[in-house]
Formats: structure tokens, sequence, C-alpha cells
């Protein structure tokens, strides 16, 4: 991982720009921090960093607020980073069925969503191996928001994720559903440096 530029944000959190194999993330860090802070991964629509950052960066600042490191990468084949023929199709075949007021079946769903989620997980595990060794950052780690497909294939595979929050609004294909039976969370509370703040934790 190699950091391209550092900047300090109005409320002083710190905001670093990456790339990690030629994938583009942000990290948004605490001004000072005494301790190693959890982290939250922040996913996001598949429409790239510089289009979703408003929303992300106001996101990170509330993480940062309750004591939480924040990151983010950016989606294959969107932003800067280069396209994919094969989403791109999906997406027309969606935007067709939609138009002519046809069900969305689960080919189209699954065609638009499976090679999306099969490639933005290992990144996503990538991110961690380079992110949690920097000595701001510790454990748990946790998910937040972005397409519920890929927060549910993480929480399956990767272990070190230990809390989700997966938002509605997004298409999730069979497959993905069928495996989500074997992740089950619940509300808990935890205490971080005098703040509180909910946490939904994987159990199985």
């Amino acid at each position: 991982m190699r950091f391209t530029s550092e900047r300090r944000l109005d409320d002083g959190v710190l905001e670093r720009e990456f790339i990690l194999d030629g994938i583009p993330g942000i990290l948004w860090t605490p001004a000072s921090a005494s301790a190693p802070d959890p982290l939250v991964l922040l996913g996001h629509p598949p429409l790239g960093l510089r289009a979703m950052y408003p929303r992300l960066v106001a996101r990170a600042r509330d993480s940062v607020a309750e004591g939480f490191a924040a990151a983010t990468i950016g989606l294959p084949g969107s932003g800067d980073r280069p396209r994919w023929p094969a989403a791109d199709q999906a997406r027309s075949d969606l935007r067709r069925a939609m138009a002519a007021g046809r069900p969305v079946g689960d080919e189209i769903v699954g065609a638009l969503v499976l090679p999306l989620v099969d490639q933005a997980v290992p990144e996503w595990q990538a991110a961690l191996d380079a992110l949690l060794p920097l000595p701001c950052i510790g454990g748990p780690v946790g998910y937040s928001g972005g397409l519920i497909s890929i927060g549910i294939r993480l929480a399956v595979v990767e272990p070190r994720v230990s809390a989700a929050v997966l938002f509605a609004g997004s298409l999730v294909p069979p497959a993905i559903s069928s495996c989500a039976l074997s992740v089950a969370v619940e509300a808990a509370f935890r205490s971080h440096r005098r703040c509180r703040r909910r946490m939904y934790r994987r159990t199985g």
C-alpha cells in the first residue's frame, strides 16, 4: 500500500488517499490517538470514489467522532478503475428490463452482482491485510453500507469482520441470500474512549 496524499480536514480528521495494487482507497483516522482504533470499512455503490466522496467523508467523520478509524476502496469497474464490459452489459440489461416494465429476473441480478462480489471481496480482504498492521488501527473490524451482497459475502468468508451494518436498497442474488443463512447478527453495545455505540456482531 502506498499513500499518495495526506490532509487534515477542518475537524482535525486525518485523511490519507492510497493505492493498493492499482486500487484507490481512502483512510480516515482521528487527529490524535492514544491507542489503535477499531476499523470501519465503508461500503458504497459502484459509482467511483470521486462521485461517492461527499457521502463517504460524511460517514467517515461520523465514525471517527465515535472513536473509529474508517477506510474505503474503489470498486471494480467504477470511477477511475478500468471499465468492466460484462458489468456494463449487465447494467444495460437491467435498465432495459425496468424501462419495459418487465420483472428483473435472477439471471440479470446474478450477472450484475455476482462477478462484482467475486472480485471486490478479495480486494477488501487485501485492504485489511494492508490496513490492520498500521499503528493507528486495531480490531475489531466492521463493514458498513454499500452493496448488501458484498457485505454478506465478506462477513461469511472473512473472520476479521466481526460487525456489519447492511443498508437496504441493492439487489441480492439467491446465491448470496442462501449464504447469508450462515451468518447471524445481534445488536450489542460496546464502549470505546468513553463513547457508546451500537455494533452488529457476527455470532456464527
